[in-house]
Parts: C-alpha cells; structure tokens; sequence
C-alpha cells in the first residue's frame, strides 16, 4: 500500500494493539489506525458492516508453526486447547467477514500447521456463510509459488525453511446485498 489507504488494526487485546502501534511506528507506517474491541462482536463491527475492501485475520491459534524456533512450545500446546480455539477462530472469521464490502476480500492467517485450524476453517467457511467463495491463491499471487497446498498459502518448515504459516483468501460475492447476507 505504500503508506497509502487507510487500515484500522483491531484486536481484544490492549497490550498486542500497543505493541502493534510501535512497530507501525517504527517501519514508518502512518496510516493505521489501531482499535481495541470488547469481543468478536463488539457494536464498532455492526457500525462497519460491509464498508471494507479487505480484511486480515490473524486468528489465535495453537502456533505449531513456530515449534522449530520455539521447541519448548510444543510440551506447551495442549489438545484440549484445540476444543477452545477452534470455535474462536470460526466465530472470529464470521465477525469479520460481516466488514468485508461485496467484490471485497477475507484473508485468514496462523501460524499454524494443523488442518483443522486452516484448511478445515476455510472448508466450512463458505457453507457456513454462502456469500463468500474461496479463491485460490494462485490467482491472487500468482508469483507466490511452492505453496504445499494449491488453493492456500501453505508454508512448513521441511519444505521451505520457514516457521509454518498458513493463509487462505475468501471473497464476497459482488452481487450480494449486505441485507441478504444474514448473519455473515
């Protein structure tokens, strides 16, 4: 963007928004605006309905993609987490996307290496919320290449040298109206 374009930064968390805001600060980045929400459902969300062309989710997750720089996280990552995540992720995708304008674009990213908590959110996201369709990510980013899956972008570490990320992008229908689109 260029330091161009506005971009509104939100998160639940006080103290990850002000660590945010520094390094904005500190890459130059004057166009964000930060945003501290009470939930996934907080009322700034349903004043902002369908008013954006883009929107990143960096969702929580069980960050199984930075164990091989943090290999002590491992013994730290419990199954039982999964019962809790997995359900925030869905419900935070679904907040969002009720941002995104028709014609406009939801990206979702972790740092994660489990199904469930990428390919399977992205599965279920279109059923869940018809308006939206998933877009391969070779028609997004066409120089984006090597990805270990073909519609996401999927990074693991044996592969390519990487900590493990994954990201998947979803587009709203253009014809879609924001009062038939439900809950979304």
């Amino acid at each position: 963007m260029r330091n161009r374009g506005h971009v509104i930064a939100c998160d639940v968390s006080e103290g990850r928004l002000k660590r945010a805001a520094e390094r904005f600060r500190r890459a130059g980045l004057h166009n964000i605006e930060t945003r501290l929400l009470a939930s996934e459902t907080d009322r700034w969300v349903k004043r902002h309905r369908g008013l954006y062309d883009r929107v990143l989710v960096d969702a929580p997750c069980s960050g199984t993609g930075t164990w091989r720089r943090n290999p002590d996280a491992r013994w730290r990552t419990l199954e039982a987490g999964l019962e809790t995540l997995l359900p925030q992720q869905a419900r935070i995708l679904a907040s969002a996307a009720r941002l995104v304008k028709p014609g406009g674009r939801l990206v979702t990213a972790t740092c994660s290496l489990l199904p469930d908590e990428n390919e399977a959110q992205v599965e279920a996201f279109p059923a869940a919320h018809p308006g939206f369709r998933v877009v391969p990510v070779r028609v997004v980013a066409p120089e984006v290449t090597g990805s270990a899956h073909p519609d996401h972008l999927a990074l693991t570490p044996a592969r390519h040298d990487t900590d493990g990320f994954f990201a998947a992008v979803m587009e709203r229908g253009a014809s879609i109206k924001m009062s038939e689109a439900g809950n979304v």
